[in-house]
């Protein structure tokens, strides 16, 4: 996947261990992962509702000529898109969480993104005065248009990481991990 992606596997941390523990229990773990990426998914969710990182931290403002371009204030979910794309895939002794998004990465991460110089031909309505408008129309409602340049250009992009699992989401996950290691114990 050329987006960013969440793994969560056995390895030392508590969640770790407990899943250390089920793997011997029962082998094969692909519906207790089934679980944790459903519940990972609402905790994601909950993440972009709140404009926060999996620790807490409200994510880096949107820049003012960002603010000024958008619909609304909301922080990455101006059409809802890269929420909508959080996919897992579990196999069983795995599970990845995440998106194929491209752009998934770069606001997960943050990075710098070089623009290519370019020109196009841009579309205005002219008045009856003669003065053009400041805002860009479609071609079929324009009666001026003039063509720009834009040099290339680099744009620097603050991480706003919506993946990765809080404190809340480590005891959560636990308890999904002990009912099952209880109900094999039970059973």
């Amino acid at each position: 996947m050329a987006g960013s992606m969440l793994e969560v596997s056995i390895d030392t941390s508590p969640v770790g261990k407990a899943l250390d523990d089920l793997t011997e229990r029962l082998g094969d773990l692909t519906t207790p992962l089934n679980d944790i990426a459903e519940y990972l998914h609402q905790s994601t969710d909950n993440r972009f509702r709140q404009q926060v990182a999996p620790d807490g931290s409200p994510w880096v403002p949107l820049a003012p000529s960002t603010l000024a371009r958008k619909k609304g204030g909301r922080i990455l979910r101006e059409k809802g898109t890269l929420q909508d794309t959080m996919r897992h895939t579990v196999s069983s002794n795995e599970l990845s969480f995440g998106t194929d998004r491209p752009y998934g990465a770069i606001h997960q991460f943050g990075g710098k993104i070089q623009h290519a110089a370019r020109s196009q031909q841009v579309y205005f309505r002219q008045g009856k005065d003669g003065l053009v408008g400041n805002r860009f129309v479609k071609k079929s409602k324009s009666n001026f248009a003039q063509w720009v340049t834009r040099g290339a250009h680099n744009a620097e992009i603050e991480a706003r990481p919506y993946l990765g699992m809080s404190s809340e989401d480590d005891i959560e996950v636990l308890a999904i991990i002990h009912d099952y290691l209880s109900e094999s114990v039970a059973g």
